[in-house]
């Protein structure tokens, strides 16, 4: 303010520099010492060790320097503070005279860029700590060095680089008889075949990693932990050995599903039965146990270490065995998953409070992404809005990006355009204010989805065609094969419903290109079979029966190939649509089924009433509950505590309407019937099936074919 005084103090930064600034640099180093020499006095604290690097580097002294520069960063890692460790050790690696204190203090930097997991500045760091291991001559060294280049390349996701570079250490430990350096590369080894870090992996996917070759490595890493008394070692390679016993269950359940032989265990957990007991019976019970024994082993080693960390990341192991199967064809996901991320949120409460707040945003996105892929969309909308914000105020404008849009794709879901515009604005800011090609790419994708569903056929191509563009000019041949796919089903689709034969054709011509490039790609993606869903729908559109059969067909094979077990509704809508009018009585029998149970499980999954309601009224729950109806189906399966039996029109009616997703209010107006004699009808027909919410009466509507 104008009258306020001027303000003429100053911070003691700029006191100490310019009284520094009068003094001449003998002086001032003879100060420094003094003050070195203070700090001596008795035995330095740990937090003051910085302190006195800083002040033995200005007073000269370089061999105090780096001594008490070494040990500040040994005591930094401890602390789980990186960043400190960077600093003390530029101070005092200019001051480091023999290679021995240069080792000390490159290991130590090397350590924390781990910690911060960077590892492209790891491995830049790494040639420098290669060529002294060189210059020393020590064959031990040089083993530990390929290791840790080995597990920077791990974390840049080249794991067989990774693995390559482990197994050529492991080979050499053996003939140099070292058994330190086998062990550490058996564990190296391991982490680099599942793609998962120590205490990172739960259930790796058999379909993807060499699950027998890191099993083998982590059963030797045992084995030496055992012999050499490395409790750590021993502790780590048992908790992963149980992760693979949950890799190798999952794997089961993807075999089961490719054979359609899951949808009995699945129809009797929708019918209120516990999964523990139905697991018991089944071939995996050996895994489930095995798994169990080593997450409990782990637990008491870590506990024995002291090693919170440890101990929590195999606490969570434990819970994803307990709770696994059920989040993937159970009916409490949303509780479970819920769970497992506040034991993660526990294991990283133990580093520092700027990790914690990562790792708690990192975990909220996965929630997100994973309650879409299972469709839990009241989940994937409150932990989608939290993880836009909370990685709004980090700064993390990668996940802000994929937040905001991920939660515009799951209000597309609802049906709610205005809403997803405005997510999608948000994403627009973030790419405006930090842009690169991806963030432009995934942003005309996105807006392609929005004009689609408003039925906007030139915006969405405009959006669409700019997206392939974009994947082009980036050479990203997988890109622009996801993006065709998404462009032929949604063209397909509203083609189909607006009877436009251009649009039809771009969808037919954007499908045929996606699996020409499909063919050029490894693994089995499941673009493909949304390219083969596009074509089941343009053909149906047609009146090409045949084609749409055929091409239906293919989607299932495509599906089935990439062995994926998350719910592509998008693509199952439309091979559904295809199969029931124009497959064999047994596929449309087949798909019907398997969509009511699916049906079923996706209405005890979503908690929040309010959403359940919008969803069931959107364009994938309403298409879904009308492809599910089948009112010539016998009325002769039960509900855990209730039965159609006793159940009469007026019943089956209002069962209808709570599966529409209709309010009390509006069902009175449906039925020209007052507020209290609908919760009167509803009070009595719960009670026949043994239901207590719309979520219970919904999944029994389904189960027991009364719709």
């Amino acid at each position: 303010p104008e009258a306020a005084p001027a303000d003429y103090s100053f911070p003691h930064e700029q006191v100490r520099e310019f009284a520094a600034d009068t003094l001449a640099p003998a002086r001032r180093r003879e100060i420094h010492g003094a003050i070195v020499q203070l700090l001596l006095t008795g035995e330095p604290a740990p937090e003051t060790l910085p302190l006195l690097a800083h002040h033995a580097r200005a007073a000269g002294d370089a061999q105090v320097c780096v001594r008490f520069s070494t040990e500040a960063a040994a005591a930094a890692l401890a602390a789980h503070a990186p960043e400190e460790v960077l600093r003390v050790v530029e101070i005092a690696l200019p001051q480091a005279a023999t290679p021995q204190e240069r080792l000390g203090l490159l290991t130590a930097r090397d350590d924390a860029l781990e910690m911060l997991r960077r590892p492209g500045d790891r491995l830049e760091g790494l040639s420098e700590l290669a060529a002294l291991a060189e210059a020393l001559g020590d064959p031990h060294l040089d083993l530990d060095v390929t290791l840790r280049r080995a597990a920077a390349l791990r974390l840049s996701q080249q794991d067989d680089r990774a693995a390559d570079l482990a197994a050529r250490v492991r080979t050499l430990a053996v003939e140099r008889n070292d058994r330190t350096a086998e062990l550490a590369a058996c564990v190296e080894l391991g982490q680099a075949l599942v793609h998962a870090g120590i205490g990172e992996g739960f259930s790796p996917s058999g379909a993807e990693v060499d699950l027998d070759a890191a099993e083998e490595a982590y059963l030797r890493a045992a084995q030496l932990a055992e012999e050499l008394g490395d409790t750590s070692m021993l502790a780590a390679s048992t908790r992963e050995l149980g992760a693979i016993d949950i890799g190798r269950m999952r794997g089961w359940f993807v075999e089961r599903m490719a054979l359609g032989e899951h949808v009995p265990v699945m129809e009797r957990v929708a019918a209120g039965e516990a999964l523990e007991d139905v697991m018991e019976e089944l071939p995996i019970a050996p895994w489930v146990r095995s798994a169990g024994e080593r997450f409990h082993r782990s637990l008491e080693l870590y506990e024995e270490l002291g090693d919170r960390q440890g101990m929590m990341a195999s606490i969570i192991a434990m819970a994803y065995l307990s709770w696994a199967p059920d989040i993937h064809i159970g009916s409490d996901s949303a509780r479970h998953i819920e769970e497992i991320r506040r034991l993660a949120t526990q294991l990283s409460s133990f580093t520092s409070e700027s990790q914690r707040a990562f790792a708690e945003v990192q975990m909220l996105y996965g929630v997100h992404v994973f309650a879409r892929a299972k469709v839990i969309p009241d989940l994937a909308l409150s932990r989608g809005a939290e993880a836009y914000e909370r990685a709004g105020a980090l700064g993390d404008r990668q996940l802000e990006f994929l937040s905001a849009g991920g939660t515009a794709c799951s209000f597309l879901e609802l049906g709610d355009l205005d809403e997803a515009a405005m997510w999608l604005d948000r994403a627009a800011t973030v790419a405006a204010e930090s842009p690169t090609p991806s963030r432009a790419r995934q942003l005309e994708q996105w807006r392609g989805m929005l004009h689609a569903a408003r039925g906007d056929a030139d915006g969405m191509r405009g959006h669409f065609e700019r997206a392939v563009q974009v994947a082009v000019e980036q050479a990203l041949p997988a890109v622009r094969c996801e993006v065709l796919a998404t462009l032929a089903l949604a063209s397909a689709t509203l083609g189909s419903e607006q009877k436009d034969e251009e649009l039809l054709a771009v969808a037919e011509r954007s499908a045929s290109e996606a699996k020409e490039l499909l063919g050029l790609l490894p693994g089995h993606a499941t673009w493909g079979a949304k390219a083969d869903a596009a074509l089941a729908t343009v053909a149906l559109a047609r009146d090409q029966p045949e084609l749409a059969a055929d091409a239906a067909r293919a989607a299932v094979d495509a599906l089935t190939a990439a062995q994926h077990e998350d719910l592509d509704l998008d693509v199952l809508l439309a091979v559904a649509s295809a199969l029931t009018a124009t497959g064999t009585d047994e596929e449309g029998r087949e798909v019907l089924s398997f969509l009511r149970l699916q049906t079923a499980v996706i209405a005890n999954r979503i908690v929040d009433e309010g959403v359940r309601t919008r969803w069931f009224r959107g364009p994938i729950g309403s298409a879904l509950a009308s492809l599910a109806e089948d009112p010539s189906k016998p009325l002769t399966r039960n509900a855990q505590d209730g039965s159609v039996d006793g159940l009469n029109d007026d019943d089956g009616q209002l069962l209808k309407l709570v599966v529409q997703g209709l309010s009390n209010e509006e069902i009175a107006d449906r039925l020209r019937v007052d507020n209290g004699e609908v919760a009167r009808r509803l009070a009595s027909t719960y009670a026949k099936i043994g239901a207590s919410s719309r979520a219970d009466a919904t999944a029994f509507a389904f189960q027991s074919r009364m719709l």
